[in-house]
């Protein structure tokens, strides 16, 4: 293992991370950049092979074939969807035959070879291990791969972002994954999707779905739904939990108002103060006028002429009177202006109807006719007519229009010969683009059952977690990933609810302390419970419950009070640590005291900005990126220590532990973890 690790260059790699809808891959990782080919996650089974087909087959009679074994021919059609197998269903392994049979096709399109090609395949949290197993045995037994490496989709994210503790949330096709990830550590997990049969699917499908059934009064389907959900009109709006459909929907008297801004808009347009500056003179001086507009046009006063003219004070008085009409005018522009600035173009999320740019792909079959040939026959007269140009300029026209004459006849005449016979047909793809408008129902496609479901999940995962010392840095990097995360505003939205329904603000965790029954009783008017100095107790520090003190919460006094000793520069530090010494040992030297069980704190991860293209790109499939990242570190790292080339080893299964430990070995030689 030791020799054949870390030998392979960066260009040798090949990445492949599968997906429900769309399969990302790249061979190499020399260049951080989004990836390079995208395949459609899809099998066609072949009826009379039994075999796996990447794309959809169909027989199709051969032109002008008489009867006959050979008249018939297979046609791939590769936009069609027609009879295609989906392996990969709301983030499981529907069918491990075909999904293997995809790995194949995959490889095949980007390298011919094996024995020097390890593969990095990005896994989803729902794989279960005869899944990893039995794609490690398809790879070691069917192929020349030297080495895998399966890698956690959340592992993946967070070495493309680079934040040690994180939660990630994968919005993919029909499932949403929660991975909560403390020290590069799986430590929770959560999915929303169709775990059982019946139950509700979740992610981009079903704001799809949705979007399909209201729109489908206006004629729309799943394809103009899918598209209207990818446009920049169609967006989640905020959280508003005083509204009874927690959205703040707009009036519907913003519609009329919508399509009257727009004439007001083009109000500035027809404005236009720059054009002309010369100014309104009388006939008498209809001599100095050129000059003036030369002057104003050029720009530059020259002076020597005014002097020469003996014009001077006249120049001087109309220069004024100019300048008095140019303020006046100015005035006037600004005016006009501002009343035509007014109407603001409202934004999306103000208007109660919009223009959605529907973009529809229409393939037809078009006869295929010979223009090949005519092309070639002109082509041939232009170089026939070539060296008549250079041997006599005058004697050459002549001939050059009798030859452009004679030619075009025998063309018509050949024209009708062409037609007459039966000409093959072609499909041709074009696009074609409508514009429809759309109102409310582009918000109301967010189901509010499907984004509550998504809060509950990020909640549960987080607030499992056993360590409560954990929790703080997962709820402080919070990412959205995958492809449905693109609706616009659903992160946010998921995040204000978060926010709304369970943050504490730290200052209202005083609360707690001031509901304890304090070891100070409270005066009264006969001062028989004044305050004295007789309790010796630790300042600050509440005394633990006996068996005959009031009926307090012990765990809520407990945790007070080991709240109390780990304040810095509290007299018993050392004996906080003492109490907390197994938190401390697992953080190290700086002990963690976090006793709250809801957050203080959430917010979303910041995302990092020295990768220009995908900054341009997005962060939706930084789990490709990651996967960049690690295969450079398992596959391409030289000049190791002895601990850290004991890592790399258990960071991808090679050949060698194949043949020794079998296909259970993927199980400790991988990243799932």
């Amino acid at each position: 293992m030791s020799s054949q690790t870390g030998k392979w260059r960066e260009e040798q790699v090949l990445i492949i991370c599968p997906g429900s809808q769309t399969t990302l891959a790249q061979l190499g990782c020399n260049e951080l950049t989004p990836p390079a080919r995208r395949f459609p996650t899809r099998m066609f089974k072949d009826q009379e092979s039994d075999h796996w087909r990447p794309y959809h087959t169909y027989k199709r009679k051969k032109e002008g074939a008489g009867d006959g074994d050979d008249e018939w021919e297979y046609v791939e059609d590769t936009d069609s969807a027609e009879g295609a197998v989906y392996p990969i269903q709301a983030g499981r392994i529907a069918n491990m035959e075909a999904f293997l049979a995809f790995l194949e096709h995959v490889h095949s399109q980007l390298t011919t070879t094996y024995h020097n090609t390890p593969i990095m395949l990005v896994a989803s949290p729902q794989w279960t291990r005869p899944d990893c197993e039995a794609i490690a045995r398809y790879v070691f037994e069917k192929t020349k791969t030297p080495a895998l490496c399966l890698i956690h989709s959340g592992i993946a994210t967070q070495y493309g972002l680079k934040w040690p503790n994180m939660t990630v949330v994968d919005v993919g096709f029909e499932k949403v994954d929660v991975t909560c990830i403390y020290d590069g550590k799986v430590v929770s997990h959560k999915d929303v999707g169709a775990a059982a049969e019946g139950e509700e699917i979740s992610g981009g499908e079903v704001f799809t779905r949705r979007l399909a059934k209201l729109m489908e009064g206006q004629g729309f389907d799943y394809d103009m739904a899918e598209q209207l959900k990818k446009s920049p009109i169609c967006e989640v709006l905020p959280y508003a939990p005083d509204r009874p459909e927690l959205a703040e929907f707009p009036a519907e008297t913003g519609a009329a108002a919508a399509p009257g801004a727009a004439p007001a808009a083009e109000g500035p347009k027809i404005v236009e103060p720059a054009k002309s500056y010369a100014p309104v003179v009388d006939d008498d001086d209809a001599a100095g006028v050129g000059d003036t507009k030369e002057i104003e046009e050029d720009g530059v006063l020259d002076v020597a002429n005014i002097v020469a003219s003996g014009q001077t004070r006249e120049f001087l008085a109309k220069k004024e009177k100019e300048k008095a009409a140019k303020a006046g005018r100015k005035g006037k522009d600004k005016e006009g202006a501002d009343a035509g600035a007014k109407p603001v173009r409202l934004p999306n999320s103000k208007r109660a109807r919009n223009v959605f740019h529907y973009e529809e792909l229409v393939t037809e079959d078009v006869p295929v006719a010979a223009p090949a040939k005519d092309d070639g026959g002109r082509d041939t007269t232009m170089a026939d007519a070539a060296p008549a140009e250079g041997s006599a300029p005058s004697s050459g026209d002549a001939p050059k229009t009798e030859s452009a004459e004679q030619q075009p006849q025998p063309s018509n005449e050949a024209q009708p010969s062409d037609t007459a016979q039966p000409a093959t047909t072609e499909r041709i793809a074009r696009r074609v683009r409508r514009d429809i408008e759309v109102g409310l129902e582009r918000f109301q496609f967010a189901d509010r059952q499907a984004i509550d479901r998504i809060v509950t999940a990020i909640y549960r995962a987080i607030q499992e977690i056993e360590d409560m010392y954990m929790r703080p840095g997962c709820w402080e990097n919070i990412v959205f990933v995958g492809n449905g995360a693109r609706i616009r505003g659903l992160r946010d939205n998921v995040m204000q609810t978060l926010q709304a329904r369970h943050l504490v603000s730290p200052s209202s965790a005083t609360m707690f302390t001031s509901e304890l029954p304090s070891n100070i009783g409270t005066p009264s008017g006969t001062g028989s419970q004044t305050p004295t100095s007789s309790y010796a107790g630790v300042p600050g520090q509440l005394q633990l419950p006996t068996a005959t003190s009031s009926g307090v919460n012990p765990l809520l006094q407990a945790a007070t009070t080991a709240s109390s000793l780990g304040v810095p520069g509290s007299v018993n530090a050392a004996t906080a640590n003492n109490i907390n010494g197994g938190v401390g040992e697992a953080a190290g030297t700086t002990s963690h005291h976090f006793h709250s069980q809801t957050p203080t704190n959430i917010r979303l991860a910041q995302l990092p900005g020295y990768l220009s293209e995908w900054t341009k790109h997005g962060f939706e499939e930084a789990m490709f990126l990651g996967a960049q990242v690690a295969a450079r570190i398992a596959f391409c790292m030289h000049n190791l220590d002895a601990q850290g080339l004991q890592a790399q080893q258990l960071m991808s299964l090679s050949r060698v532990d194949y043949n020794d430990l079998g296909p259970k070995a993927i199980r400790s030689h991988s990243m799932l973890g």
